[in-house]
């Protein structure tokens, strides 16, 4: 049974390796990195085996590209490594988890098994307490709204999890201007979390 204070526990540098139980079964897994009150939190689907390996959130190519974003909207350093790209984002004060805390080398999880994890995601923001929830995927986008969500990228109108506002990154292949304009909003939003 997990404490308060491990599900407040903000860690410190290195490998977030975890090891929980899931239906049943010992699996390793990364550990949930929440943010300060106030902060962000980032939203992924699920870790990728790649990322348990290294002990760090996306690790992969998709996710290599996720922290140059944050690099290049000044959330985290732009000179940052991917490796280090967490614990950068824990430092500037926001936080990190997925829907599924089950590793699989691709998104092969169904819309059922994101969903499952969307209660603890409440529970989560509920004892966190982030200034705004920023999904990275449409897909857990949708999964925690329980529709589909028309947005490509923005504030997802209309949807809140736990009193907080929700907003999704632009997708990992959006046409450049929408990256930039995306790119804008975490940067204001980051700004705004942070004053």
């Amino acid at each position: 049974m997990t404490t308060l204070e491990e599900l407040l526990h903000r860690p410190g540098p290195g490998p977030h390796r975890v090891t929980i139980l899931i239906e049943g079964q010992a699996v390793e897994t990364l550990a949930d990195l929440p943010p300060e009150r106030g902060g962000l939190l980032f939203v992924g689907l699920n870790p990728s085996p790649v990322s348990v390996a290294a002990g760090h959130y996306h690790q992969g190519q998709l996710g290599r590209r996720f922290w140059e974003r944050l690099g290049r909207a000044g959330v985290i350093p732009a000179d940052v490594e991917p490796v280090g790209a967490d614990d950068a984002l824990v430092a500037a004060g926001h936080g990190i988890t997925d829907l599924r805390k089950q590793p699989t080398s691709r998104d092969t999880a169904t819309g059922t098994e994101l969903r499952a994890g969307v209660g603890a995601l409440w529970q989560k923001i509920a004892l966190w307490r982030p200034g705004a929830v920023v999904f990275i995927y449409k897909r857990g986008a949708e999964a925690a709204a329980g529709r589909p969500v028309e947005a490509r990228w923005g504030q997802l109108e209309g949807i809140a999890l736990a009193g907080r506002p929700c907003f999704l990154m632009p997708g990992p292949y959006a046409a450049a201007d929408e990256v930039d304009e995306g790119l804008n909003l975490v940067r204001n939003l980051a700004s705004a979390v942070a004053g």
